[in-house]
């Protein structure tokens, strides 16, 4: 009896140990299944470089003429000429709206007329004085009356004068808000005049930036309308003052406009180099994310537990933040959180995750990758 209890204990045992042994190997079959299909990313990469840079001041301005004005009318009246079109050129002094000045022109004939025989009057007065045959004070009366006579005269030649409407500078007229035979009220907008060949940049900087600001610095512009032309100019003025609120300081530079592209109203992204040259670490601009909680990239580094299809240490990609400095064409300096000589993901960062398993590819560019997934491409 003892014998049968012996025996069906150890075929028990033997049965456990296979049952045992079976779940065992099920789930080390599925850890290596796992294992196998992990999700590694392919990602681009970059070393960051140490490069020496001209620090550079970005900011973005509003432009301006260096002279413009509404030409507008001083007095009421009718247009009897004009003498421009819309878009021209005009010249300094050039008449560009005459109102009817028919009353004045005869005022001032009858004007002209007393003042000469106020002149007259005044000459026979000193001829008869000398004589002693009349007072002094009958000469001061004829002087007075010639007084009287000649500002009657320059009063009538400045209204005259009123109603010829001309070009306070040489500049491009705008487009044309008059009529012939139109009354125009006092203050009537006919054209718009800007003198286009220099502009303004007005903007502003941080006030950390004045002790490398100078007048006659040298500055490059930029425009939407122009994307791939640059506009040299220099800093014309720095204000006498920092803004208490942004505590930033406004900057004009003035800026050649030879072949008048530039226009009042346009926004300006401009670059002024100031400074020493200084040494940073830079990494593409792709390689950075920006992020309204901070700006970061990935650095591939090697797992220290892990090993890839080949036996070699996994790579991993760890999110950094940094602080960004100047940026120059397609690369930016990093101030913080960067040093040289380390991977940085340039490419396939939106599929990463921080320490996560990567792959590198570097036969597609981030640009051609860029190009490929653009929409008509």
């Amino acid at each position: 009896m003892l014998k049968r209890f012996l025996i069906a204990g150890i075929v028990l045992l033997v049965i456990a140990a296979a049952v045992g042994g079976a779940f065992g190997w099920h789930i080390f079959t599925l850890v290596q299944g796992f294992k196998a299909q992990k999700n590694i990313a392919t990602v681009s990469d970059e070393v960051a470089q140490t490069e020496t840079w001209q620090p550079n001041f970005v900011s973005v301005g509003n432009l301006d003429p260096v002279q413009g004005a509404d030409i507008a009318n001083q007095v009421a009246g009718n247009v009897t000429a004009i003498n421009f079109d819309s878009g021209q050129e005009v010249e300094k002094g050039q008449l560009l709206v005459q109102l009817d000045d028919s009353n004045e022109q005869a005022q001032l004939q009858g004007f002209k007329a007393q003042e000469k025989l106020a002149e007259l009057n005044a000459q026979r007065s000193h001829d008869i004085f000398a004589r002693h045959l009349i007072a002094q004070s009958d000469v001061d009366t004829a002087d007075s009356n010639l007084k009287q006579a000649q500002s009657n005269v320059a009063n009538t030649e400045a209204d005259i004068a009123k109603k010829a409407i001309r070009a306070p500078f040489a500049g491009h007229a705008g487009i044309r808000n008059v009529n012939l035979g139109q009354y125009l009220p006092v203050g009537t907008v006919l054209v718009t005049l800007q003198a286009l060949d220099h502009m303004y940049a007005s903007f502003t900087l941080p006030e950390q930036s004045l002790p490398s600001l100078a007048k006659g610095q040298k500055l490059v512009a930029t425009v939407d309308a122009y994307p791939n032309q640059k506009f040299d100019g220099q800093i014309n003025a720095i204000d006498s003052k920092v803004d208490p609120t942004s505590h930033s300081v406004r900057v004009q530079g003035l800026i050649a406009n030879p072949q008048h592209q530039l226009r009042a109203g346009m926004f300006a992204n401009v670059s002024i180099s100031a400074g020493k040259p200084q040494q940073v670490v830079t990494v593409p601009k792709s390689a950075v994310t920006y992020s309204l909680y901070g700006n970061s990239v990935f650095i591939i580094g090697k797992s220290k537990d892990e090993k890839d299809d080949k036996g070699q240490p996994q790579l991993v990609a760890n999110q950094v933040f940094v602080k960004l400095g100047d940026d120059q064409g397609t690369r930016v300096a990093v101030l913080e959180g960067v040093k040289a000589g380390d991977l940085v993901v340039t490419s396939g960062m939106q599929k990463l995750h921080s320490g996560g398993d990567v792959a590198i590819n570097n036969d597609v560019t981030p640009d051609q990758a860029q190009t490929a997934g653009a929409p008509g491409k």
